[in-house]
């Protein structure tokens, strides 16, 4: 007689057991769901920022509501009952509200983190497609669109440390710069219109590095010529003869 309720006793615990495990595995389940979204709102966050393609952003805004409903849809329980849907509509307001983007960078680092949020969602368009959110062709448009965007961005950062480079006399960096801008247009692998004219400008702005000319604006006395001048005329009197005993000794 003692066996019988024992046995039910194991069973029960044994239920049980399954009953937490299954709730641990989807509550894991949930916060991987969770976390995808997190990284997409990240990305749509920056996307904001630097673009102005609001059909893209809603398209990514509207995958992360699908996954905040499908995490909230895994936790079950008294934990469910705490849950507070994800609002998008102040992520819509934004995207409405919107000015014009940014195209300019402030350093490497940013330029690092936009390719990764401009990964993130060139990664999310193959979802899209196979969910039929969007067709073949717009995933194409839209990826095209990206690239380009991105491209644009760090060939006009580049170009922009360049000219700041150039303007206080740093030759040696402004050419990097450069250097690296017209490496990311030459090595792209989508062709544009504008993109041997672009290659051609920042080609000209090298060369006139060392003709002595400015970064953006180019003018007969850069910031490098400047300094040398102001160098010179310290060391040289009235006569523009230098001022300097030894220099003086050098020349007889």
């Amino acid at each position: 007689m003692i066996a019988i309720p024992l046995s039910l006793l194991m069973l029960g615990a044994v239920l049980y057991s399954r009953k937490v495990q299954k709730q641990q595995l989807s509550a894991l389940q949930a916060r991987t769901v969770r976390q995808k979204a997190d990284e997409y709102l990240e990305a749509l966050e920056y996307l904001i920022l630097v673009d102005d393609h609001k059909d893209i952003q809603r398209l990514v805004l509207d995958r992360i509501a699908e996954l905040q409903a499908k995490a909230d849809s895994m936790i079950s329980g008294a934990a469910r009952k705490n849950l507070e849907p994800f609002d998008a509509q102040p992520y819509n307001q934004r995207i409405d509200a919107a000015g014009a983007p940014r195209k300019v960078l402030k350093s490497d680092r940013e330029l690092r983190y936009g390719r990764r949020q401009f990964s993130m969602i060139l990664r999310m368009l193959p979802t899209l497609v196979k969910k039929k959110v969007i067709s073949e062709s717009a995933m194409v448009e839209y990826r095209r669109y990206l690239k380009m965007t991105l491209l644009e961005r760090e060939v006009d950062t580049y170009t922009a440390q360049g000219d700041v480079a150039a303007k206080r006399g740093d030759v040696v960096t402004a050419a990097n710069y450069y250097k690296a801008a017209r490496k990311l247009l030459i090595e792209f692998d989508m062709q544009f219109p504008e993109k041997n004219e672009r290659v051609r400008r920042i080609a000209e702005k090298t060369a006139a590095l060392y003709r002595g000319e400015g970064g953006e604006e180019e003018e007969s006395n850069d910031a490098l010529s400047k300094a040398l001048s102001k160098e010179e005329a310290a060391n040289t009197n009235e006569f523009g003869m230098s001022s300097d005993p030894s220099a003086q000794k050098k020349r007889f």
